[in-house]
């Protein structure tokens, strides 16, 4: 989750430049950016993204120090607990539930709009949901409306295939003859 590609795909939607992005000798990853600067962690690098950035998510991500603190709580848990739960069977089912649980009074992690936050745990969680069968989605109702409306910004989903959430899917799961 907190690896190269993640990094390079969140500075796309933030409409900034990744430079060189790379794990060090540690395995962490870094960033050096045009100034030849250098920062390293997951959590630092998306702030300097967002410094860098004008786009709506960078600034959401800053109105206040209070959203600020938040969306690096998340970043943080994102790195710390989602992703590599999300590769556990159990794990992952808990982290479905209780986003799912969570997304039924919120459209966002932090506050009204899109934040750094939503993108970390939207890429920390993309191959989990992608495994979804359509009756798991289903069951999942509430972070499938997020991660389905996250993903239908262009910024977030960079041309891959969009992952389907309609329930009419569900009819070649159910072939069974009602009466």
């Amino acid at each position: 989750m907190c690896d190269v590609a993640t990094v390079q795909k969140i500075a796309n939607c933030l409409g900034v430049n990744p430079g060189k992005v790379q794990l060090n000798e540690e395995q962490v990853v870094t960033r050096t950016s045009g100034q030849k600067k250098t920062v390293a962690g997951f959590a630092t690098i998306l702030e300097s993204l967002a410094s860098e950035s004008k786009s709506e998510t960078a600034q959401n991500s800053k109105v206040s120090r209070e959203v600020e603190a938040q969306v690096y709580q998340w970043i943080e848990f994102s790195v710390l607990y989602v992703a590599p739960g999300s590769k556990d069977k159990h794990v992952s089912k808990q982290l479905l539930a209780d986003f799912n649980k969570l997304f039924a009074s919120k459209s966002y992690l932090v506050g009204h709009f899109i934040t750094l936050a939503d993108l970390a745990v939207y890429y920390a969680i993309y191959d989990l949901v992608k495994s979804l069968s359509p009756v798991d989605k289903e069951a999942y109702l509430n972070l499938s409306r997020w991660f389905d409306h996250l993903q239908n910004r262009p910024e977030v989903h960079q041309g891959e295939t969009l992952l389907n959430f309609t329930t009419i899917y569900l009819h070649g799961w159910a072939t069974g003859t009602h009466i």
